[in-house]
Order: structure tokens, then C-alpha cells, then sequence
């Protein structure tokens, strides 16, 4: 056996005793950040680096152990097939792996770079749970209406089933979703019975009334998570108010108005799941579990004691938008403003979806103008006014914006 097989051999049989007789585990490094020429400890070469940071592949790994090796014993054979190759390959190989598993673990750990599953059981740590998808409620036309239809008949519209649950606050007939979600979200539009109804000659879809709801998302669960934090709710705070009307059933938006009447009083804005004002047996839903009205401050809902609740609706504000379009050659005019009025709709439900932050809802012609611009067909914008004004509209704390028109 030659002499650098020799060493091969020490290096593997002996590799503690190697490590020990090498300076790689007593190098110094001064980095310009130490005061007076103070020296820091550093693995291999790295000073002050996180230790995920650096090149974590096999292919380095390998390369920083097999350079370790030359360190002390220059002349030994490290090629591929080498005892020296063979028997750090494996190593750097799991290496690698342990690395990839020591990343993943840390990204898991944070809220803010979780998957879904680790970040409901982070939230769990402090009693949040994902919002459980909700069931869509309609309200319906039966025809002749003194028709008897009996709890828990049954109706198709669509690929979606709905069953007859009773009356609403208005003494109309309502029917709820079988399944859970958005898909029953329905305003409009015709029903097939399922079951037999006698005497019934057709039955119609009146209004969406209480929105479903999908279960709730990743993103809109981390940032709840997140807000758990910045304020904390108890005893009936402003927070706590919050955090229960929004995870209400049909509930997607909410404000809370502490003494808006006086000491003692709460008003609490809210609105639909799909960010539209709240209909009246929401409104009823969301204030018997709060106050009820017929033992208003007795704590006999979620309140405390004398706290008088009123819950209602925020307010729509119809703006109608007026605009000048330059269309390109050949463009159809019809076709563009559809495609502009979507448009406007789109940016209106979002300040909607944004109104529970509790920040001054502002319409602002610039992001009209910006989001036309973007039509397909549109070259230029001007001349906009939003409700007959030529500036922003600041809204009042308890409206939100409803698009009434593109002229």
C-alpha cells in the first residue's frame, strides 16, 4: 500500500484524531465589524454566516469535505471511484438531505412562511381555528304563492340543491344550500322540485340572502393569525368585537362604533360574505347572537353585561362614473364598456373587501383611470367624474361604494 493510500486509510479509520491534529477547528477570522481586532469563530472558511445560507447541495458539500481532506494530506487520490470519493460521497449525500429537512422545518416554524397545515396548528397555539364554509341562504317566489310547501322539500338550480328550511324575518320563504360554499350564491333564476309539491306550478330564486361562504383560506387565515397579535381582544374590546361578528356565518365584513350612542352602547357595521350590504335576516342572524333585541344588555347573547348592541348594514353608496374613452380603430363600443364597467366593478368590490380594516375608504379617480387603461380597446382616459365630482370621494366611516354605471 503506497504512502497516500496509507493516509487514505488514517484518514477514515481515524477521523477524529485527524480533525483534532488539523487547525480547521481552531481558525480565527476578524471581520471589519469587531472593535480592537477581536477575532470570531467560524466554521470552514464562512464567517458570520447563517449556516442554511450557504450552498447546501451534494455537489458542495462533497466539495467542502473532500477540500477539507487535501487541507492535511494534499497529495491524496480524490477522484471519483477514490476510497477518499466513496466514502464521503454517502455522507455529503445525507448531508444534503438534512439540510433541505433543517430548511423546511425552519420555514415551517414561522407563520409568515408556513403551509397550510403547519400554520392551523400554529393558530391553534392561540385558539384560532380556519372559518368553516357556510351555506348559502335564498330567499323564494312559489307560484300560486298561498302554495304549501313543506320544510324540507327539496329544489335544483343548477348543480346546486337547495331544501326548503322555512320563513325569514320578512314571513317570505327561504331555502339553504345542501352543500357548503359559494356555489349557492345565487340572486336570480329558476328551481326544478326534486320532491313532489302539490299545487305547485314554479318556484323562482327572489335574492341572495345570506351568502355562503368557502372555508376560509390560507392567506385570510395567516393574516388573522397575524392581527391576533397586533391587538389583542378580551372582555369585550373593540378587538373581540371583531374577531366575533367576522366569524359569524355570512358575515365578510365588520366595524365596531364603541359608545356610538352613548356609554354602553355598540354599533357593529357589517357586511355580506360576498362584501355586499347585509340583508335584513343577516342583520337579525348577527344580533341575536350578539344582544338580542328583547334582552338588550343583559348578557343573555355573546355581549357582556351592559353592553346594548345595535348591529346593522353598511351603508351602499351608489357612484356613478362618467368617462371619455379613446377606443382603438375597429373596436366596438358596446364591447369595451362592458369590459371597462366590469372593470370598475372589480376595483369597488375591492375597496368593499378592504372596508373592515378600518382605514378612510377613499375612491380615487387615478385608480379608474389606471385600471381603464388597462382595457383591452381603451387608448386613452379623461374626463372622469365620479357622481358628477372631478376628485376623489372620501367616503363616511359606515358606507362603502356600489357602482351605479359607466357614462
Amino acid at each position: 500500500m503506497g504512502a497516500v493510500d496509507k493516509r487514505a486509510v488514517r484518514f477514515l479509520v481515524f477521523p477524529r484524531l485527524w480533525w483534532q491534529k488539523t487547525n480547521l477547528n481552531q481558525r480565527h477570522l476578524s471581520t471589519p465589524g469587531d472593535q480592537g481586532g477581536a477575532s470570531t469563530k467560524v466554521y470552514g472558511s464562512s464567517a458570520r454566516r447563517d449556516i442554511l445560507q450557504q450552498d447546501t447541495t451534494f455537489e458542495a458539500i462533497l466539495e467542502r469535505l473532500i477540500d477539507g481532506a487535501r487541507e492535511r494530506f494534499p497529495e491524496l487520490d480524490t477522484r471519483e471511484g477514490s476510497l477518499i470519493y466513496s466514502a464521503l460521497a454517502p455522507a455529503a449525500l445525507e448531508l444534503s438531505r438534512l439540510y433541505a429537512a433543517l430548511q423546511f422545518a425552519l420555514e415551517m416554524s414561522y407563520a409568515d412562511t408556513a403551509s397550510r397545515e403547519f400554520l392551523i396548528r400554529r393558530a391553534a397555539e392561540r385558539g384560532i381555528q380556519p372559518l368553516a364554509a357556510t351555506s348559502a341562504v335564498i330567499e323564494v317566489a312559489f307560484e300560486p304563492p298561498d302554495v304549501q310547501v313543506p320544510d324540507g322539500a327539496r329544489f335544483r338550480a343548477g348543480a346546486v340543491v337547495f331544501v326548503m328550511d322555512g320563513q325569514n324575518a320578512e314571513g317570505r320563504p327561504t331555502l339553504t344550500a345542501e352543500s357548503a360554499g359559494a356555489a349557492g350564491n345565487m340572486s336570480g333564476g329558476r328551481l326544478v322540485p326534486i320532491d313532489f309539491v302539490e299545487g305547485l306550478g314554479a318556484a323562482y330564486i327572489r335574492t341572495l340572502t345570506v351568502p355562503g361562504q368557502d372555508e376560509e383560506d390560507t392567506e385570510a387565515l395567516r393574516q388573522r393569525y397575524m392581527e391576533s397579535h397586533r391587538a389583542q381582544s378580551f372582555g369585550g374590546n373593540v378587538a373581540a368585537y371583531r374577531e366575533k361578528v367576522l366569524a359569524l356565518p355570512g358575515v365578510g365584513g365588520a366595524r365596531i362604533f364603541p359608545a356610538h350612542v352613548g356609554p354602553g352602547t355598540v354599533g357593529v357595521r357589517i357586511l355580506a360574505a360576498n362584501f355586499s350590504p347585509a340583508s335584513a335576516t343577516l342583520i337579525a342572524s348577527v344580533q341575536d347572537v350578539l344582544d338580542p333585541c328583547e334582552v338588550t344588555g343583559e348578557g343573555r347573547g355573546w355581549a357582556p353585561i351592559g353592553h346594548r348592541v345595535t348591529v346593522a348594514s353598511a351603508e351602499a353608496y351608489p357612484i356613478a362614473v362618467h368617462v371619455a374613452l379613446t377606443l382603438g380603430p375597429g373596436e366596438d363600443a358596446a364591447m369595451v364598456q362592458g369590459r371597462a364597467a366590469g372593470v370598475i366593478e372589480a376595483y369597488f368590490l375591492e375597496l368593499r373587501a378592504a372596508w373592515s380594516s378600518g382605514e378612510t375608504m377613499i375612491v380615487r379617480i387615478s385608480q379608474i383611470e389606471t385600471r381603464l387603461l388597462d382595457v383591452a380597446g381603451v387608448l386613452d382616459v379623461a374626463d372622469t367624474t365620479l357622481s358628477g365630482q372631478r376628485g376623489n370621494l372620501i367616503l363616511e366611516e359606515t358606507q362603502v361604494p356600489i357602482f351605479g354605471g359607466l357614462t
